[in-house]
């Protein structure tokens, strides 16, 4: 018995790490796809930028023929748009190419039911708004990227940017084709599958992740399919079997062995949050995108001020209630883009990315400080817990490490500790 246990928990162990090593690799290709797609998307978004801040200017001398130049113009030096728009007020009056698309001229957007919640959510945020992959009235599919146009503060009109879908998506693609993955896109709000097998997003050992457009956001299905090649249990149970009349005795270790290699080695036991272990492959990813990219992110480095004290007055089981609720509270208080982790102890650390200056680290460390003021209730216990928080920000510009970093944010976490506590100290 104990022979078939030895051998069963190897070989489970083995099929785990696998599938764990297949995951993981998953997730590095979908953060392949997502940044590739990103900056594909970012090219067609600064048509609209520029046309708004050419109508803001030559307001009062637009013309017919003029506006249909300057529209032929974007649309010649553009890929994958099919066809650009300008509505003044709420009714569609320049649309470029004409021809196929005189079905939607003059048409008033108030009136399009299945369009009109995204153009007034763009109105409304005065941002632009990414819509679709959604069925066209002048026929066909595409994505709609809506910015409005506001001068001297009142509401304009709204420059509308039609992307041929299958064109777009192609061209985001192109160069990191993999036949070792498959993967498929919907977007998170409506469930809606664009892109690749729906089916995907209800298999197991799947990765799922999320990426943000304009005022919405995407989900992600990747498939690793070097998973299809690993051995089913059946066979596992069968080999474990036969190699138990051969040897046993030592299961106990091997189990031990298997938990520590398979899911749990990458999350807090108590938190669920990550732990070290993740936080340095988190970290290691927003480095490297930070450096590509030209973006900063940000590090926090947190601690509970006076744990000591809490775990001597309430006892150890309270201050695990304290970490956790602690944990639960950071986490629903960042994006779902940053991560926090923790190290051990009463440490926390946040990874915040695209940070573009100080003062937005600051405001998040600031967020998190006052949320902190509100006692918490723990085991019919009322506790006040506050941090401390040591901030830091990385530039892609300077040759500063990782492990700098780390301790760059710890000196500053010190410092927030030797000022008082309870606040956050930016280091310099």
């Amino acid at each position: 018995m104990l022979a078939f246990l030895f051998w069963h928990f190897l070989l489970d162990y083995q099929r785990q790490k696998a599938e764990g090593e297949a995951y993981l690799e998953a997730a590095s290709y979908g953060s392949l796809l997502r940044a590739e797609l990103d900056r594909e998307l970012n090219s067609l978004l600064f048509i609209s930028n520029g046309l708004s801040s050419f109508i803001k200017v030559y307001r009062n001398e637009l013309e017919q023929e003029k506006m249909q130049a300057i529209l032929a113009d974007l649309w010649s030096n553009a890929h994958h748009v099919r066809n650009l728009a300008v509505a003044v007020n709420y009714k569609l009056t320049y649309v470029y190419p004409e021809k196929g698309n005189e079905q939607i001229i003059g048409i008033d957007y108030r009136e399009v039911a299945s369009q009109w919640p995204k153009v007034k959510l763009a109105i409304d945020s005065r941002q632009g708004v990414l819509d679709g992959p959604l069925d066209l009235i002048q026929g066909g599919n595409g994505m709609i990227y809506r910015f409005p146009i506001f001068v001297d503060g009142h509401y304009w009109g709204i420059m509308s940017t039609v992307i041929d879908t299958h064109s777009f998506l192609q061209a985001a693609f192109q160069n990191v084709q993999n036949p070792q993955f498959s993967f498929a896109i919907r977007t998170a709000d409506q469930k809606r599958v664009f892109h690749g097998d729906a089916a995907l997003f209800s298999q197991k050992n799947i990765f799922i992740q999320q990426s943000e457009v304009p005022n919405g956001k995407w989900e992600w299905a990747i498939e690793n399919k070097r998973s299809h090649d690993l051995p089913g249990r059946s066979l596992g149970i069968v080999l474990s079997v036969l190699l138990s009349l051969l040897v046993g005795g030592i299961a106990y270790f091997f189990a031990q062995e298997r938990y520590y290699l398979s899911e749990g080695a990458l999350m807090d036991s108590l938190t669920g949050l990550p732990n070290r272990r993740l936080l340095e492959s988190r970290l290691n990813y927003a480095h490297s995108e930070a450096k590509r990219d030209h973006k900063r992110f940000g590090l926090m480095a947190l601690d509970v001020d006076h744990f000591k004290a809490i775990n001597d007055q309430y006892g150890h089981d309270v201050g695990d209630e304290v970490i956790k609720a602690v944990a639960v509270r950071l986490k629903s208080n960042i994006r779902d883009m940053d991560t926090v982790s923790r190290l051990g102890g009463d440490e926390f650390v946040i990874v915040v990315k695209d940070q573009l200056s100080e003062q937005g680290l600051i405001k998040v460390a600031t967020k998190l400080l006052d949320i902190f003021n509100v006692p918490m209730l723990i085991n019919d216990h009322e506790i006040a817990v506050h941090l401390s928080v040591g901030l830091t920000l990385y530039d892609p510009l300077s040759d500063v490490t990782l492990k700098q970093l780390l301790k760059q944010a710890d000196m500053a976490l010190y410092q927030a500790k030797h000022t008082g506590r309870n606040t956050y100290s930016l280091w310099k």
